[in-house]
C-alpha cells in the first residue's frame, strides 16, 4: 500500500478519519501527515509535528477493519526514513509495538526541551503515559 504526503487539500480528509475513528487530533503547526488509502478512504494515518527542532510522533491511528495489516509499522519505518529522531508518548499497552520499532522507553527528564511542556500537558489528561525516543544508528 502507498504512503502519502498529505497536503493543505487532503486536511479535511485526515480529519473527518480521526474523527470516524473517535480520535481527537490536531495538527500543531509544523506538521507532516502521512497516510494509507484503500478504495479512496484513508484507513492509516499518523502525524509528525516539528516542536522546534523535535520531531514528535502524535496520532498514529488505523481504522478498525485494517488493524493487524501491517500499515502502522510501515508508516512508522517511513517517517524513521525522514527523520534522525523522533520522540513520542504511548499508553502502557503499546510500549512493546513502539520497542519493536526500535523505540527505548526514556524518563521525561531525557526529552527534548521543546517536548517536555507537551508530555507534561498530555499527562495531565492521562497520567499513565510513557516517553519514547527513537534515533537513527550512526553510519
Amino acid at each position: 500500500m502507498t504512503i502519502y504526503l498529505a497536503d493543505k487539500t487532503d486536511k479535511k480528509a485526515i480529519k473527518r478519519f480521526y474523527k470516524q475513528q473517535n480520535y481527537s487530533a490536531s495538527f500543531m503547526g509544523d506538521d507532516s501527515c502521512f497516510y494509507h488509502q484503500k478504495n479512496q478512504q484513508i484507513v492509516a494515518a499518523l502525524i509528525i509535528s516539528f516542536q522546534q527542532t523535535s520531531p514528535f510522533l502524535h496520532a498514529l491511528v488505523v481504522a478498525k477493519g485494517n488493524q493487524g495489516q501491517g500499515l502502522a509499522k510501515q508508516l512508522i519505518t517511513h517517517v524513521q526514513q525522514q527523520v534522525s529522531a523522533i520522540s513520542c508518548f504511548c499508553q502502557p499497552q503499546l510500549i512493546s509495538f513502539y520497542q519493536q520499532q526500535g523505540f527505548v522507553i526514556i524518563q521525561a527528564e531525557q526529552l527534548p526541551t521543546s517536548l517536555q511542556p507537551l508530555f507534561n500537558a498530555y499527562q495531565q489528561q492521562q497520567q499513565n503515559l510513557s516517553c519514547l525516543h527513537w534515533q537513527s544508528s550512526p553510519v
